[in-house]
This record gives structure tokens, sequence and C-alpha cells, in this order.
């Protein structure tokens, strides 16, 4: 039974990869914080989204559709004090792409801090966090948001050492759940980069589902 989940993730994960040709090239870079600016989402023309379980039948890929078009409402995730470095040297720029900041959690101290940043250029770097804003396909609202975080669920039997083996300094176990569910923290600096990893997981033998962390409307969950 878990041959055909393997083949239909692999499949996954190739419309996930897919791209219709066009390559968006970065359109400056900030060396000092290691920032690049693009005209649009790197990866906003290939398929992405994630698998639901669905038993004995055919796992269902969700599609989940990048904003193209700007402006961007873009979650950013800090975590450390070269990452707020890194937003800050964005928005005090004399070119700054940014449009407005909202501080999604001011009152808490001691956590990364999570800001919805809307600006005219999508834009990333290696010292923080960032999703692009998603829609549904049956939805005209771009309302999702990845965040850095996957549950997984175990196949009866297997534990999470070959999970934590196999993906050794990319995810962290955070949360030994009372429903069997797994929540691991994951090093992606990206949305794309964390539902590629969330589909790799998947697809393990061991495993019954894995499933990125999101904000937002979703039509279905794994359980």
């Amino acid at each position: 039974m878990k041959s055909w989940r393997l083949f239909i993730g692999f499949m996954a994960i190739m419309l996930y990869a897919g791209c219709n040709g066009e390559i968006i090239e970065p359109e400056s870079v900030d060396a000092d914080y290691n920032i690049t600016y693009y005209s649009k989402p790197p990866h906003s023309k290939e398929s992405q989204g994630y698998l639901i379980a669905k038993g004995n039948e055919e796992n269902q890929f969700i599609n989940l559709i990048a904003n193209e078009e700007p402006s961007y409402s873009l979650m950013i995730i800090v975590s450390n004090k070269k990452g707020q470095e890194a937003l800050d040297f964005i928005k005090e720029k004399e070119d700054s792409p940014i449009k407005s900041i909202n501080d999604l959690n001011p009152s808490q101290t001691g956590m990364p801090k999570s800001y919805l940043v809307e600006t005219t250029k999508y834009f990333q770097s290696r010292n923080f966090f960032v999703s692009e804003t998603y829609r549904l396909e049956d939805s005209s609202s771009f309302n999702i948001n990845v965040l850095p975080y996957i549950t997984v669920k175990m196949n009866t039997g297997q534990d999470i050492e070959t999970l934590e083996e196999k993906y050794k300094g990319n995810i962290k176990l955070v949360q030994d759940n009372e429903d069997g569910t797994f929540l691991f923290s994951c090093s992606m600096k990206t949305s794309y980069e964390v539902l590629m990893l969330t589909i790799d997981i998947f697809t393990m033998i061991e495993v019954a589902w894995a499933e990125a962390s999101m904000t937002g409307p979703k039509p279905s969950t794994n359980k």
C-alpha cells in the first residue's frame, strides 16, 4: 500500500517543483545582510501545495497559488538579532520597497517576532524566515501564509529517530502531542522550502502524513 503512496508523493514533488520555464532572476542583492530582492517571488510560477492522506484512496494534493502581483503581503519571522537588523535595514533604506510593517506579537519577549510586511518587491534573506501569500484554487483572496513548523504522524510501530536522523539540522522536535503527532520546527528560510520539505517527509515509508503549519483557511487537514 505504501508503494502507491511513494509514487503519488513522487509525482506531487514533481508537480511541486514543476515550472513553466520562466526563470525569475534577482533584481538586486544587499550582501551585508544576504538579502535578495525580486520583482516577484522566484518560485511563484511553480506548483506549490501540500498532501492530504486519504487512507486506501489516492492522496489529495492541495494546490496553493502564490501571489505574483505587487504589492506583496509577506509574513516575516525573526528569531535572532541578525534577522532583526536585516529587516530594519530593508525598512530604513532610502529606496525601501516596504510600504508598511505590522508587528503581530508586540508584547512577546524572548520569542521569535512575527511581522506582516506590505512591500512592492519580494525579498528574502538567510537571516529570517519569509512566507509568500497564497490562495486556494477556488478563492480570489490571498490569505494563507506558511509557517516554519511541520506536524508529522508516524505509521504504527515507527518512531521518530529515523526521521530526525534523515533531516538532522533541518528539523527540531518542539512538541510530542497526545494524539500521537509530533510538531517540529524547521530551519528552512522560505515558505517554498517548507512546503518542499513537508512533501519529502510525507513520502517516507515510516510516515503516515506530514503537514506544514499555516495561517488562514484550509479546505482539509490531515488526521
